[in-house]
């Protein structure tokens, strides 16, 4: 029987083996890409990370456990998980020995160090440990077609979606296409319309302090008309007539 030479590949194996390394990488890359969110909006933070909670910051009325190591003297109470101490109305934590640290405003890094600093005057190399019990200077507002409106506090990064969840669900009324969120600036009233019901990159805004997220009704008028009770019972400023207006006319034209 005579010899017969196996068939060739079409491809040489080094070149696709190059093309399929090309090809997974664009893929990877892509798949990497995280979608850009509204005009106003910040870049979505990473919720995964652990240390997430870290970039909160400690205001008024916050709860807070510190602990120094080796000194539970000088740490705040621990006879259960509720306890701690509350930061006072200027801002300052409360502690044995040193007196009252300014934390106001800073995250948990930086009032960690800000206490070791403190403990620094008295001892060498204190190990300080900071917690937050409670996130109460920190809130937003969810109002409208939910089943649990209210003020929510706001104690680890959220974006518009998983603010959502906390209003227990819409209610059979809802107009899940067009959700307000309202954020007064220093130039004035950000508007987002999110759409709640096809969920996209509209819905990765991060929620800050004070934000007033607003589920309107089916076939319920105009979203002044509607948000107005809730806002003048908030003694929100977004409830003067003129601001609602405005408010009215940016949401029509999306």
């Amino acid at each position: 029987m005579p010899f017969q030479r196996a068939p060739q590949p079409l491809v040489h194996p080094a070149v696709l083996c190059v093309a399929l390394c090309t090809v997974l990488s664009a893929v990877s890359c892509r798949s990497r890409a995280l979608p850009t969110s509204l005009e106003h909006a910040q870049t979505p933070l990473p919720l995964a990370a652990p240390d997430a909670t870290a970039l909160l910051r400690l205001g008024a009325n916050d709860i807070v456990r510190a602990r120094v190591h080796g000194h539970p003297e000088l740490s705040t109470p621990e006879s259960n998980l509720l306890t701690g101490t509350r930061i006072d109305p200027d801002g300052r934590l409360a502690l044995p020995l040193v007196g009252s640290v300014d934390v106001d405003g800073k995250t948990l890094p930086e009032a960690r160090e800000a206490i070791r600093a403190a403990y620094s005057a008295f001892m060498k190399d204190p190990q300080v440990e900071v917690s937050v019990v409670e996130y109460a200077a920190r809130r937003f507002y969810l109002y409208g077609e939910v089943k649990t409106p209210g003020p929510v506090a706001l104690d680890r990064p959220l974006n518009v979606y998983q603010a959502l969840s906390f209003g227990g669900g819409y209610s059979p009324f809802a107009d899940r296409d067009r959700i307000v969120l309202l954020r007064e600036t220093s130039e004035g009233v950000d508007v987002h319309v999110i759409d709640g019901a096809h969920p996209d990159d509209s819905g990765l805004i991060i929620i800050q302090p004070d934000d007033f997220l607003f589920v309107r009704r089916t076939g319920f008028g105009r979203f002044s008309e509607q948000a107005l009770p809730v806002l003048t019972a908030m003694s929100s400023t977004l409830s003067s007539i003129t601001t609602l207006i405005l408010i009215d006319d940016r949401i029509n034209g999306k």
